[in-house]
């Protein structure tokens, strides 16, 4: 079922992709374009404008192709069927997968960069060294100055004088 032959309050399915969300909505109207070659038969079906209200608001989805089931606006889709949301759902599963499959290789690239630098150039592998010593020092420290604020902690606990 397309666009074209859904009726007024007729269920919208609609994806949003950021943030992703999945609401229902419903057929407010469908505008008639008008015909961009008045010499054309009026017979021919011409692209239509949707207007869905979606929780309380209108949307507008210019210019739908006759024969859509699904289409993309906006950073959403709409879908006249459930299976059609369903496809929306799953390429935008998809995309996430393969997103965190492609996280992998950049990281892997940079730390396999890091080391083809450290090897090529010796001023880069000082600097990363000096980072790392720098980071270790900073570590230590950090740590003893929280053992030296539990020492001195101890040390005000003992020196109050009870109170009975």
């Amino acid at each position: 079922m397309d666009f074209n032959s859904l009726g007024e309050n007729s269920p919208v399915y609609v994806v949003r992709k950021r943030p992703f969300g999945f609401l229902t909505g419903t057929l407010k109207a469908k505008v008639p374009k008008q015909p961009v070659n008045p010499y054309l038969p009026q017979a021919q079906q011409q692209p239509i404008d949707v207007i869905v209200n979606v929780g309380g608001s209108d949307e507008s989805i210019p210019g739908v192709p006759v024969g859509m089931e699904v289409v993309e606006y906006k950073g959403s889709y709409y879908s006249t069927t459930a299976d059609g949301a369903q496809q929306a759902i799953s390429g935008l599963m998809q995309v996430g997968r393969d997103g965190i499959d492609s996280q992998e290789y950049f990281n892997s690239l940079i730390t396999e960069g890091e080391k083809a630098l450290e090897s090529i150039n010796p001023q880069y592998a000082e600097g990363k060294r000096q980072a790392r010593v720098v980071r270790e020092l900073q570590e230590r420290q950090d740590a003893q100055d929280k053992k030296l604020d539990e020492i001195l902690s101890f040390m005000r606990e003992l020196s109050i004088p009870n109170k009975k």
